[in-house]
């Protein structure tokens, strides 16, 4: 059987391989805390598709990695032992918008 098509058609073909779907990039999650000494001190989290998340305070000198489980009972403990300690201040009320690098 043979099948007329006009020229410049893209075709595929027969044995290709499929695409590879595009994989979502990481994503980093940044705050800066004030600081009593120094102006002051990154927060970051990245988001791996497929990986642990990475969490580092100050510029890499305090960082771990946890499974999103870890990050879920962290983020549950750390939020109550935080909110005991009074009102959070006015900086922290800012949205935090992922970036890709």
């Amino acid at each position: 059987m043979t099948t007329d098509l006009p020229d410049g058609t893209p075709t595929r073909m027969p044995y290709a391989d499929e695409p590879e779907p595009a994989q979502e990039p990481r994503r980093f999650y940044r705050l800066r805390a004030p600081h009593i000494d120094k102006t002051s001190v990154p927060v970051t989290v990245r988001v791996t598709p497929d990986a642990d998340l990475y969490v580092a305070v100050g510029s890499g000198r305090r960082r771990m990695y946890l499974t999103p489980n870890e990050a879920w009972a962290l983020w549950r403990c750390l939020s109550e032992a935080v909110a005991s300690t009074g009102e959070p201040p006015e900086w922290i009320r800012v949205h935090i918008t992922p970036a890709h690098r």
